[in-house]
């Protein structure tokens, strides 16, 4: 009995501690809510683990149970919603949830036959985290961490599964439904399942610290406002060597300060985004150079498709319509389009594709203009698209 009380207390020191960690990392970090709502679920856990081993025989102690076993799976579902990205649980799920919990304390309170009182608790728990388990399943791309993620709550649900007609022997008490003698489930199972609970929330902490680093990751290739790769990001692809055929675009809001001067700022960025959201559906790269400037580089098309591409961007830009500004206002923008070969620098090709755009805006604006380049060091001809 002795090695069954130390066993008991590790498991709960190694709960409160990951609690502990977890709510660190959540201020230190001043954000991650998913971290909190973990933080919530082991110090939930290291609770239960005490209020089973020392005051489960009682009726304060059954209460306890009845709410901490359940929404120890609670938190923990909001923990990997949260880190997955997952929409909140099912309203009718919550609504049942909230009335297996009220059941079993009625029970509770009526001293309803001990077996009888621990399974609506038990399934409350268990039908929010199956709720979660299928969320996960349902998602349409999983990396390795969310496929692990899934393994593991399908192994703890199983355990719930095993654990729901045995848990009275937790208490002390016979189960009719005797899956594996009181020894082994105390000794084994239960800490088995505690520990594998502290599996599941090390690779939830994983999962949430590979989604920071991401995040720090994306805020410093991409441009805030818009999404898209900045400029930092995008000279560094322009230094790289083509391996194909492609071609490289320029492009440039017509009457952009006029926007801002007219209508605001607020209206400025609201039409950057707008084209932006346009762009990035027609290149493998597209970057904010500045102000309302954008470059794109496409490969394996020659320099008509790429006409034909920024045409595209061109044509639906000047149907897109501001509800700040109104509809009798048309948007316009102006393209340069430059070809490239394998081996030749793509930022040279970027250059021409710069001076071509100049020429489109010389030409009158909402046009683009095709610049061939001849060789590495040769002129640029401009023609009329």
């Amino acid at each position: 009995m002795q090695i069954s009380v130390d066993l008991s207390l590790m498991v709960f020191g190694i709960i409160i501690g990951l609690g502990l960690c977890s709510l660190l990392v959540h201020f230190a970090l001043r954000s991650g809510s998913a971290l909190a709502w973990l933080a919530a679920t082991m110090v939930d856990v290291g609770i239960e683990t005490l209020v089973i081993r020392f005051a489960a025989d009682t009726k304060a102690g059954m209460i306890a149970l009845s709410l901490l076993i359940p929404f120890a799976y609670f938190f923990a579902s909001h923990a990997i919603r949260q880190t997955l990205s997952l929409r909140d649980a099912n309203k009718s799920v919550k609504i049942a949830f909230g009335g297996l919990i009220a059941l079993s304390l009625a029970l509770i309170l009526a001293d309803a036959p001990l077996f009888i009182q621990c399974i609506p608790f038990q399934l409350a728990g268990m039908a929010i985290f199956f709720e979660t388990i299928w969320a996960i399943a349902r998602m349409r791309s999983r990396d390795a961490l969310g496929t692990a993620l899934l393994i593991l709550c399908c192994g703890s649900f199983l355990g719930l599964a095993i654990r729901l007609p045995m848990f009275p022997l937790v208490l002390g008490e016979p189960t009719p439904f005797p899956i594996m003698d009181r020894a082994t489930f105390e000794q084994v199972f239960m800490h088995c399942l505690n520990l594998f609970t502290a599996g599941l929330s090390l690779l939830v902490v994983a999962k949430i610290v590979a989604n920071i680093i991401s995040g720090y990751r994306h805020g410093a290739e991409r441009d805030p406002l818009t999404g898209l790769l900045n400029r930092r990001v995008f000279d560094e692809i322009l230094d790289r060597p083509a391996t194909s055929n492609g071609a490289a675009i320029m492009a440039d809001i017509d009457h952009f300060k006029s926007v801002n001067d007219v209508y605001g700022h607020a209206v400025g960025d609201e039409v950057i985004q707008a084209f932006a959201c346009i762009l990035s559906h027609f290149a493998d790269y597209v970057g904010r150079m500045g102000g309302e400037e954008f470059a794109l580089i496409l490969h394996d098309v020659d320099v008509e498709t790429a006409a034909e591409q920024a045409e595209a961007i061109r044509t639906g830009f000047h149907q897109y319509r501001s509800a700040s500004i109104g509809d009798h206002v048309a948007m316009s923008a102006s393209f340069g389009v430059a070809a490239f070969k394998p081996g030749q620098p793509v930022r040279f090709a970027l250059e021409q594709a710069d001076k071509a755009l100049y020429a489109a805006k010389s030409a009158g604006r909402n046009r683009l203009e095709i610049a061939e380049v001849l060789d590495i060091v040769g002129a640029s001809i401009s023609k009329a698209a």
